[in-house]
């Protein structure tokens, strides 16, 4: 009896025993293994931005069968000690197969920021940096974990790239843009993180005109070399910056000088009419003064004072006759190049000139008080922004037969700049008189002077009234 129990609980060890190792088996995870392939569709090293796509298939090393639905991350391999860093997951498909892509950002993998040239790049060339990944599988309940192969690519910093679109020269007070455009390594255009300039050493601010393109502008450029200097920053990329000069040149001068006559009797007064000429704009620069002297046949010199572009002279009796010289010229400064002229008038003594002189007036255009009125004649007193101003004088002929006159305008802001230059043309007979006016419509609120003169033509700048008319206005 005692020998029937003993075997009894044997036989009831040994199916336990079994039962047991049959579970065991049961819930054993099948061991797996996964590949990696290198990317083929992008040339190396890729540039920050890039996508590359990782692939490859995780199998059961029993069948060789692939395992679907299973989640694969691409992880980059660091140092020893160091936390594996995730780059990017995907599932598997029916097959087992994954392709999985990935944004390059060097940062993330290379511990750079963009602008920095970094401690790792490989061989110092174009902020190159090495990283080796792997495919892992995890692993769940029905399969074991599993790590490919590693494979190493390059990765670099993209590069930001400033070019500049400006004219060569600027004349002095000419108004300047600069446009600047930002492109990466692709030639594309870019918008950068920040953008920092500074004109002149000041903090200045670019206006953006559409991706990657930015202006920036100066009114009245003052004589002299001034610098903008850009620079343009992006992560993941390294930076730019540029200096930009841009040069204000003077402006080339010339002196108009004429005297009201070509000849006098000693007792007659001479009426000079001198004017400086901007060439590169060709108008009358109001605000420099032009000095002149006289010289006589026999050298002596008498200096003439100009006041409002006309300086005066009365022959004495004891005045030598012949032929006098009169010397007109500017000395330049930092704006204006300097200039100088001369002519020459004769003088006779009175009652032996053959024909007799005829009486001659000393303006051939005559300009009355200039006003400002609208478009109807009405004068006007109160003015404000954008409102239509037109300015008016009347403009009477000297002439003894039908001339071209050019009546021109300019206006200028309290600190003498000129802000607007107009002029008509036409056809003027002998005693003709008549109003012209030149329309004119401020843009910002001030104190403005306004100037009339006649010319000529605008291509032969010749004054034919000697008296440049003006006035003050105020714009509200």
């Amino acid at each position: 009896m005692r020998m029937k129990r003993l075997l009894i609980a044997v036989s009831f060890s040994i199916m336990l025993l079994l039962g047991s190792t049959g579970l065991n088996n049961a819930n054993a995870a099948a061991q797996t293994s996964i590949s990696l392939d290198m990317p083929v569709e992008k040339s190396f090293p890729v540039t920050q931005g890039e996508t590359i796509t990782f692939s490859g298939q995780l199998i059961r090393t029993t069948n060789l069968e692939g395992i679907p639905n299973a989640m694969v991350n691409i992880v980059q391999q660091v140092p020893y000690g160091q936390s594996s860093m995730l780059l990017a997951s995907g599932e598997t498909d029916v097959d087992g197969f994954y392709s999985i892509p990935w944004a390059v950002d060097v940062e993330s993998v290379a511990g750079v920021e963009g602008g920095s040239f970094g401690t790792q790049n490989t061989q110092g060339r174009e902020n190159r940096f090495q990283v080796v990944v792997v495919a892992r599988f995890d692993g769940d309940d029905q399969y074991s974990h599993a790590v490919s192969n590693a494979q190493s690519f390059e990765v670099r910093l993209n590069a930001l790239a400033i070019t500049v679109e400006k004219k060569t020269m600027y004349l002095a007070y000419e108004d300047a843009a600069v446009r600047i455009m930002i492109t990466d390594t692709h030639g594309l255009l870019v918008d950068p993180d920040t953008i920092t300039s500074r004109f002149d050493g000041n903090l200045v601010s670019l206006i953006s005109e559409s991706e990657g393109i930015y202006v920036f502008s100066v009114a009245s450029l003052s004589p002299g070399s001034h610098q903008l200097q850009v620079i343009v920053q992006k992560r993941g990329h390294t930076s730019d910056d540029e200096l930009i000069t841009l040069d204000a040149m003077k402006r080339k001068t010339s002196i108009n000088v004429v005297t009201s006559r070509p000849s006098y009797a000693l007792g007659d007064t001479v009426t000079i009419m001198a004017s400086l000429i901007d060439q590169s704009a060709n108008q009358v620069v109001s605000d420099r003064t032009v000095s002149g002297a006289l010289t006589s046949p026999k050298l002596t010199v008498r200096q003439l004072t100009f006041v409002d572009g006309k300086a005066s002279y009365t022959l004495a009796k004891t005045d030598p006759v012949g032929t006098w010289t009169v010397s007109a010229s500017f000395p330049g400064d930092r704006s204006y190049f300097a200039s100088t002229k001369q002519m020459t008038f004769t003088v006779t003594k009175t009652g032996i000139v053959t024909p007799p002189p005829k009486e001659t007036v000393e303006e051939k255009v005559s300009l009355s008080r200039l006003t400002f009125v609208d478009q109807t004649g009405s004068r006007l007193k109160d003015i404000t922004v954008g409102q239509q101003v037109m300015i008016q004088a009347k403009v009477t002929s000297n002439f003894e037969t039908t001339e071209e006159i050019a009546y021109i305008s300019q206006v200028k802001d309290s600190e003498g700049i000129t802000v607007a230059l107009s002029w008509i043309t036409g056809t003027l007979a002998a005693g003709q008189e008549f109003e012209l006016a030149v329309s004119w419509i401020p843009e910002a609120p001030g104190e403005y002077t306004a100037e009339v003169f006649v010319w000529k033509s605008i291509k032969n700048p010749e004054p034919l009234s000697f008296e440049i008319k003006k006035s003050t206005i105020t714009v509200s």
